[in-house]
């Protein structure tokens, strides 16, 4: 079995794959303040709640933003799991062409988002990562990363906004049952979730314009489902990141 690893910077998934069929996922929160001794008691609770033990566990992948999380994790493959982790970046083989003016600034969460993507869906795609940054990938039709937009995510926008105003509180993210806010929660929402969408679309739209032929949209990532319904013509798919990881552990296999 293969253990993959996701480290975001507000949360970490974590998935076990059984050749290709992902058999059980975990999502932590990603706190750089937690002892190696924390993040080893809660792989613990995991793997013994999906009744897996670590002899099962033959090989481990990670991708992460965060460097001193990736350390962390990296002693818990070595130590509790007895692999050494491949940890994504340039010295990896991912098959994914990458068309960037600097392709190692490219971050290994993009990667893994496009590696995942072309192998399930094919080139001429556009992924819509949607986490503590909203990511918008481009996966032209010869199957290259040929570019992404960056913007805040949800939690980075509500914060901004409490914390420059004088009036409006913190908000717990819920979906307003209409764009249009009849109170200050709803019109805060309203405003993150449905704004979201909408620039998401349109961020879509714009790339398949620019490229020149049409994109199959796929739509990821932890805040995702608060806008999935807003996105129907999006694909959702919540584990591609994870997938991607597998394709590139595999690919790195002698």
């Amino acid at each position: 079995m293969l253990l993959t690893i996701d480290i975001g910077n507000t949360l970490t998934d974590l998935g076990i794959f059984d050749g290709e069929k992902l058999i059980s996922t975990y999502k932590t929160k990603s706190d750089p303040e937690k002892s190696y001794e924390e993040y080893q008691a809660i792989v613990a609770l995991y793997i013994q709640a999906h009744h897996i033990t670590v002899k099962d566990i033959t090989g481990s992948i990670l991708s992460s933003v965060v460097p001193s999380l990736a350390r962390i994790w990296t002693k818990i493959c070595t130590d509790v799991f007895l692999t050494k982790p491949l940890v994504v970046g340039p010295h990896l083989k991912t098959g994914l062409p990458i068309k960037a003016d600097h392709p190692n600034e490219v971050g290994s969460d993009l990667v893994a988002d496009a590696v995942g993507a072309l192998h399930k869906y094919g080139p001429s795609c556009v992924i819509v990562d949607l986490g503590t940054a909203n990511k918008v990938i481009l996966l032209d039709k010869t199957g290259a990363f040929s570019g992404v937009a960056i913007a805040p995510g949800f939690k980075i926008s509500i914060d901004a906004l409490v914390e420059k105003t004088a009036a409006l509180p913190e908000v717990s993210l819920t979906v307003p049952k209409s764009v249009i806010g009849k109170n200050t929660e709803d019109a805060m929402n309203s405003g993150m979730i449905y704004g979201t969408g909408f620039a998401v679309r349109g961020l879509a739209e714009a790339f398949e314009k620019e490229a020149g032929y049409p994109l199959k949209k796929i739509l990821t990532g932890g805040n995702a489902p608060y806008v999935k319904d807003v996105l129907p013509d999006f694909t959702y798919d919540e584990w591609i990141l994870l997938e991607g990881l597998r394709d590139i552990y595999v690919r790195n296999q002698k």
